[in-house]
């Protein structure tokens, strides 16, 4: 008892001393360059740990630390533990006393060592990546992102071993069957393949075994159309040459459907594509973004987004320059969200209303509490502010750069 009021003491007067942050979030940097590390997943959905691993001087701080160093080698030891019935990889997730204890040892390093650790903040900040906490005093950030990665990763290591705690278990599910000897057994080999790997900082052993359980389900979904940049590359050229001042709205995002059977495009895809169209020649924005990623049904090698271009561009028309592709979101929430992000990344002004493009109920959904409550619950925020609708297809809102923030929990779109 005196050891955790002794900690809970040290905790608090970091939190007094730190200098805050408190007032408006601060903008991301839309310049930022982003770290790569060697594994594209792991730069998707952990970039923290990206970044600990990858900016100068960091790992070699973190591995002196004696509280990580020690916590390190005993989830190099977990690692190696046989796979039996009802453990699987209980033993390489964080537990809240083991998180904490991390989150204590974290903020001893910010207190001691502000240069290097202030240089992460820094590029935590700068990122977008964890600008739900924008707003927050640098030692609350770094408290919350840690967090946020923790518990991803359990979400990981129970979902792809237990197949529990899914968010959305019908399309998120793993590829085989969880309880089969066979799965047990490949889940085996992935672990012993992660104990002969190099020791790194604390977090490697779990962050090695979560990762390959997604690439052993296949499900790569994050990844498979990085960097978007790319993707989109005609739009985003265009974007710089664009006079906003001629039209109303400055994207138009079409929301997906998703098809029944193995064609590639719904019909309500399609009819969506087809108001899209002519709203577009109508001028009122110079841009279409299309969403909706590899979602039902589940294994379907279509993204609804790619498909969607494909019908707007060879079948519609639509200049294919003018046509920007989401082919992740899985849901109405991260359709908005990643427009969002879309508009951001691109140079698209964020501070200009976009619009949103729909049949009429999905339109009305969007435009009710009921979503707003939904985003709230799985995102933590409303992607979407000001909304507007005066029209029965379509509606407008203002881009709320909260949706940069990653979400471990979706691993599939984070």
């Amino acid at each position: 008892m005196h050891n955790l009021k002794n900690c809970f003491l040290t905790g608090l007067l970091l939190l007094v001393w730190w200098p805050c942050t408190f007032g408006q979030p601060a903008s991301p940097d839309l310049h930022y360059k982003f770290h790569k590390g060697a594994n594209a997943l792991q730069d998707r959905i952990f970039y923290l740990f990206t970044l600990m691993e990858q900016m100068p001087g960091l790992s070699q701080l973190m591995n002196s630390d004696s509280a990580l160093n020690a916590l390190g080698q005993e989830y190099r030891q977990r690692v190696t533990y046989p796979v039996s019935n009802g453990v699987i990889t209980a033993p390489l997730q964080f537990s809240e006393q083991i998180t904490r204890k991390v989150n204590a040892a974290l903020l001893q390093l910010l207190q001691r060592h502000p240069g290097e650790m202030g240089s992460l903040i820094n590029e935590m900040r700068g990122s977008g990546v964890f600008q739900l906490y924008a707003d927050k005093a640098d030692t609350t950030l770094l408290s919350l992102a840690w967090k946020d990665a923790a518990d991803g990763m359990n979400y990981i290591l129970n979902a792809y071993t237990n197949g529990k705690g899914l968010r959305y278990p019908v399309i998120d599910s793993a590829t085989y069957y969880v309880a089969s000897p066979a799965y047990r057994s490949m889940i085996q080999r992935v672990m012993e393949q992660a104990g002969k790997k190099k020791p790194g900082l604390f977090f490697r052993p779990s962050l090695d075994v979560a990762l390959a359980l997604l690439e052993l389900n296949r499900r790569d979904e994050a990844i498979r159309y990085e960097p978007l940049s790319s993707t989109n590359e005609a739009a985003y050229r265009m974007v710089k040459q664009t006079d906003w001042s001629k039209y109303p709205y400055t994207a138009m995002l079409i929301l997906g459907a998703s098809p029944v059977a193995t064609e590639p495009l719904s019909e309500t895809g399609k009819s969506r594509c087809r108001t899209g169209a002519e709203l577009y020649r109508k001028g009122m924005a110079p841009f279409i973004i299309v969403s909706g990623g590899h979602v039902r049904p589940v294994g379907t090698r279509y993204s609804e987004a790619v498909e969607m271009k494909k019908y707007l561009v060879s079948e519609l028309k639509i200049p294919a320059a003018a046509v920007m592709v989401d082919p992740y979101a899985r849901h109405t929430t991260t359709n908005v969200r990643n427009a969002v992000r879309i508009v951001w990344r691109s140079g698209i002004p964020a501070d200009k209303r976009m619009m949103c493009v729909s049949d009429i109920m999905h339109v009305a959904y969007v435009n009710s509490p009921m979503f707003t409550n939904r985003c709230k619950t799985e995102l933590g925020y409303m992607p979407a502010a000001d909304i507007k609708q005066s029209d029965l297809y379509f509606l407008s809102f203002r881009p709320d750069l909260r949706s940069l923030q990653v979400n471990a929990f979706d691993p599939l779109d984070p």
